[in-house]
């Protein structure tokens, strides 16, 4: 599954996150982690989630602001290795 870093024109609080952690996703999409940048006034998100629409999506629903979202692979320093870029699964259309 893709995973994104969505920067946020804001540096959340607690206050302001918490009640989004109780918010629904949809299937397949996963809110990781938030590093909140308080010196710039920025918000860093860590997301995984099958398309990158899937997430504007949300932040539209949930009136959420956002500058840009960024797909990423993660590379792990303890095994040296960047993870395998996601899989594309394509199902025939019917004709």
């Amino acid at each position: 599954m893709p995973r994104f870093i969505v920067v946020h024109p804001v540096a959340y609080t607690e206050e302001q996150l918490q009640p989004l952690t109780k918010a629904p996703m949809p299937e397949g999409v996963t809110w990781v982690s938030t590093y909140c940048g308080y010196a710039d006034n920025k918000s860093f998100c860590h997301w995984v989630a099958p398309t990158r629409d899937a997430l504007v999506a949300i932040f539209r629903q949930y009136e959420i602001p956002y500058e840009t979202i960024h797909e990423v692979r993660r590379f792990d320093p303890a095994t040296a290795q960047l993870e395998p870029a996601p899989i594309e699964v394509k199902v025939p259309q019917p004709v």
